[in-house]
């Protein structure tokens, strides 16, 4: 596709099958470096001058105690329409111009082709799930001191990516990365401390949901171990496919005050009502 510098075949060679988890891959310079640069040189004015372009203001479920808490600023998210991101785009024509692009029909194709050869999206995504299927986008941009607990996302979800933008504003002790998590056999060590973020992380243990595959049960989160961290690098995309395994977390940034960490991600949904 014009302005991304892989092919399907060119990014397949970076995927990663992980018995214990899944489907993902890491690529780097994912979009053409002068459109990428202009995307981030709007987005970086735009999100300063005009807070009406955000459409949902979520909390951190993850938090350093001793600071105050982060926040994350949303466009979209959780199967929301195109048309989230009309503010945005009425402002910058390069943003009109990558969100079509992004909801095409050739992107649609693209990003579900990717992992098309992979046990788990052969395992956890059906012929209706794709037949049903539409691209939705979110862009969010996290604030010093805002995590979020472990969790795989939910079943309408089918592949997740997630194209980290510019990061020229942050110092040399700044993180805004992803870390994956897997199950175990056997217990791992962590602390009970209810302050640490060790015991935060596994807080999905307490949720109460009709679906034990959208959260991490009791028996798991004394199991599940970190087995890589993402760092954040500006334009790199980060993909994997949707599964009960999937587990994956936001550590708590740290980031100088008023500067985010920002991401867009291009997820492919099936928003069909499931059968209870």
């Amino acid at each position: 596709m014009s302005k991304i510098n892989y092919s399907v075949d060119d990014i397949k060679k970076y995927i990663v099958e992980r018995k214990t988890w899944g489907s993902y891959f890491v690529v780097d310079n994912f979009i053409e470096e002068s459109f990428f640069k202009e995307l981030c040189k709007d987005y970086n004015y735009l999100k300063t001058k005009d807070k009406n372009i955000w459409t949902e203001v979520e909390k951190p479920r993850v938090w350093r105690f001793t600071e105050p808490k982060g926040m994350n600023l949303i466009i979209g998210g959780a199967g929301s329409e195109e048309n989230y991101f009309n503010k945005l785009c009425s402002l910058s024509k390069i943003w009109k111009e990558f969100i079509e692009v992004i909801h095409s029909d050739e992107s649609h194709k693209y990003f579900i082709d990717i992992f098309s050869d992979t046990k788990s999206f052969k395992d956890s995504i059906s012929n209706q799930d794709l037949k049903d299927s539409v691209i939705r986008c979110k862009l969010s941009s996290q604030l010093n001191n805002y995590g979020f607990i472990i969790h795989p996302d939910g079943e309408q979800k089918l592949i997740s990516y997630l194209l980290y933008l510019d990061n020229d504003d942050w110092d040399e002790d700044s993180e805004g990365g992803t870390d994956l998590w897997e199950v175990l056999d056997s217990d791992v060590e962590y602390s009970d401390d209810e302050s640490s973020i060790d015991y935060q992380m596994r807080d999905g243990r307490l949720w109460t949901v009709k679906k034990p595959s959208v959260r991490l049960t009791e028996n798991e989160s004394k199991r599940v171990s970190k087995f890589k961290s993402i760092r954040f690098k500006a334009n790199r995309l980060v993909g994997f496919v949707r599964n009960n395994k999937s587990y994956h977390s936001v550590p708590p940034r740290i980031l100088p005050e008023s500067v985010t960490r920002d991401c867009f991600q291009i997820n492919i949904w099936n928003l069909r009502s499931r059968e209870k």
